[in-house]
């Protein structure tokens, strides 16, 4: 009995380690339709400036030049891993002109993400999600 119970729980510690990258996924996922629809996350924090979403200027890069509000904690990275998802083997710079995110915070967000093992190169210049071991 005790090593039925012993092997049920390693079949769930398994299941729980396959499904945890979805359940990130699906977190981001959330995270970055929120900060597009301008709502308010589940964790509290601002998906945008009130000040920003009445301004007739063009939306600059966040932290762009220290005139604008930095985005939330995370935004980025969402943004980021969103466009790479949609086009695999994309460039940081393809990447930064999508987003509006400042060309040196998507290289550098995108080096972290390489080293975390959640992107991967692709191509010359180009990044893709990584694959899932």
């Amino acid at each position: 009995m005790a090593d039925l119970v012993a092997q049920i729980q390693r079949d769930i510690e398994k299941r729980l380690k396959e499904l945890r990258p979805l359940i990130e996924e699906k977190e981001q996922l959330e995270a970055v339709l929120a900060a597009l629809n301008g709502e308010t996350p589940a964790n509290g924090t601002t998906a945008s400036s009130p000040r920003r979403a009445r301004s007739a200027a063009p939306a600059r890069a966040p932290y762009a030049g220290g005139k604008s509000r930095r985005a939330p904690r995370g935004a980025n990275r969402e943004a980021i891993l969103k466009v790479v998802g949609e086009r695999p083997g994309i460039s940081a710079a393809e990447v930064a002109e999508i987003t509006n995110i400042a060309k040196p915070t998507v290289h550098t967000t995108i080096s972290q993400l390489k080293r975390k093992g959640i992107l991967e190169p692709e191509g010359a210049n180009g990044v893709r999600l990584a694959q899932a071991s």
